[in-house]
């Protein structure tokens, strides 16, 4: 289980870091969930002069922050920041941090990912699962293009997958285009928890897995509806 924001358009990026750090360090926490800390590995991506850049590490999001560079990603206008729990104890390691990447086609594709889909693997005709969020990755991109990449795709996918998953929520991203996805199943056992936050003013947009009063008050943040996409445009 995870944490992560987007932010997208004029905005401070170490005010977007500490509030990864705050959600990583459970000071934040006001949802249903049990899980509160998420210490198992963390990841950020931004847009640099038309390249993505990315960051991987283990460990807390709290011990790495003072050692990135945050003057690099002062000019960017997209960012998001992923800090795990990892759910299986097996799935621990730089491996395992987000976001992960893929290549389809012409396309390649990286993700953040909120949620355990334990079943997803029985799409790809494995035998048993793996890593669940990278069988995710591969299920959703491959064998599509970002022109197709629609909520009505998105939900005859996750139609698709048997039940027992937690949640999907997730940040897609490709270098000309980037996506927030809210969904998960009826039967989620937490929907805070498993629920994003939207956060909209004239020049800024925040994705949230929770709302963050540093960045904006509360009335300035909605729960986002099941099945929600938010896309943004990545061209400078």
């Amino acid at each position: 289980m995870c944490r992560m924001i987007l932010a997208s358009g004029q905005f401070d990026a170490a005010a977007v870091l500490d509030a990864a750090r705050a959600m990583s360090c459970g000071e934040t926490a006001t949802h249903d969930g049990p899980i509160k800390q998420h210490p198992n590995g963390w990841g950020c991506l931004w847009l640099d002069q038309g390249k993505i850049r990315t960051l991987h590490g283990t460990g807390t999001f709290a011990d790495a922050l003072p050692g990135i560079d945050v003057d690099a990603l002062r000019h960017s206008r997209f960012l998001a920041v992923h800090v795990r729990h990892a759910t299986l104890s097996k799935n621990h390691g730089i491996e395992f941090s987000h976001p992960l990447w893929r290549t389809s086609g012409a396309t390649q594709w990286y993700m953040m990912h909120n949620g355990f889909l334990p079943t997803v693997y029985a799409q790809l005709g494995m035998a048993e699962s793996r890593f669940d969020s990278a069988e995710y990755l591969e299920y959703i991109v491959d064998q599509v293009t970002p022109a197709d990449f629609t909520r009505d795709y998105l939900r005859s996918k996750m139609a698709r997958v048997s039940p027992g998953g937690s949640a999907a929520n997730a940040i897609f991203v490709t270098r000309d285009k980037a996506w927030a996805w809210q969904w998960h199943p009826d039967d989620t056992p937490y929907p805070d928890y498993f629920t994003l936050h939207h956060y909209q003013n004239n020049s800024t947009t925040f994705i949230s897995s929770e709302p963050i009063a540093a960045l904006g008050t509360a009335s300035d943040w909605r729960r986002m509806n099941n099945h929600e996409l938010h896309e943004f445009p990545l061209g400078e």
